[in-house]
């Protein structure tokens, strides 16, 4: 194992588990029953079900239903609250162990990542999957952007530290799928802002990336059958199909609707239009 894990590693802040594993609670708090924050707030088996919530700390948090209950979480840092070591997330502790490792600055260095190790680090993405998939769904793009780089970035230290290449295969497999939520994110930041090259572009560069993966995978034959790349090229087509058309693109329509009908004067006039355009643009370059 890298390093030893106190038992604080996954405490609660101010909570403390007793022996049989419940959390210590405050014989007069209030209940525990949740029946209350969940009525009238259906679970959705087709898409988050997702909320914003102040708590009675007067923090915001995250929360998303689950056909039985409910996962609650924070909006920075890990979404458990929990800091393991003192540090923000576990990636950061194992990053700072790797640091401290003898040998680590030269190849083949002493630090690795075990099964337990692993498990945690699993533990953390599914946490920061949650979140994401909550962001996503609420629109906001550029803090999903951000969760889905913290999963990306474990892949790649557990690539480079663990121990065997099973660990690693547990990690690498979802690396497609978190790109296609980073460059949908990156993507709907570019559309709001009005930068629809700059969404193309980021979507364009999202089915390289996977099919990239792929051909280091050797499996080039994957790429065409890859439901990531497919659910990219899909929202290339809508965005081509619904971003607001420039002026040229504009002259260019209407001019085939005047080719199409037979009005050559005005296809004439729009001919000289469309030229002048054109033009314009490359002079300006």
């Amino acid at each position: 194992m890298a390093g030893t894990l106190h038992a604080s590693f996954e405490e609660p802040i101010g909570k403390r588990l007793r022996d049989d594993g419940f959390i210590q609670a405050d014989e007069s708090s209030v209940s525990k029953d949740i029946s209350s924050i969940l009525e009238g707030w259906d679970f959705r088996p087709d898409r988050p079900a997702v909320r914003r919530i102040v708590g009675d700390d007067g923090r915001p948090r995250l929360q998303i239903r689950l056909d039985l209950g409910l996962l609650q979480m924070e909006v920075s840092g890990r979404p458990d609250g929990k800091r393991p070591h003192g540090f923000t997330t576990a990636l950061e502790y194992y990053m700072h162990l790797a640091e401290e490792a003898p040998g680590e600055e030269h190849e083949g260095g002493e630090f690795r990542l075990d099964e337990e190790d692993c498990m945690r680090l699993q533990q953390e993405s599914m946490q920061f999957y949650h979140r994401r998939i909550s962001w996503l769904e609420l629109g906001e793009y550029r803090a999903a952007e951000e969760d889905a780089d913290h999963n990306l970035k474990i892949i790649d230290f557990v690539v480079k530290y663990a121990e065997n290449d099973q660990l690693r295969e547990m990690f690498t497999q979802w690396k497609p799928f978190i790109l296609v939520h980073k460059f949908l994110a990156g993507a709907r930041q570019a559309w709001e802002a009005k930068d629809f090259d700059g969404a193309v572009e980021r979507v364009n560069q999202g089915i390289e990336d996977i099919a990239e993966i792929y051909r280091e995978q050797g499996r080039e034959d994957a790429i065409e059958n890859s439901g990531e790349i497919s659910y990219l090229k899909k929202w290339l087509e809508d965005i081509s199909q619904t971003r607001p058309l420039t002026l040229e693109q504009r002259v260019e329509r209407e001019l085939r609707e005047a080719i199409a009908s037979e009005h050559f004067e005005r296809a004439a006039v729009l001919r000289d239009r469309l030229q002048a355009l054109r033009q314009s643009a490359r002079t300006s370059e």
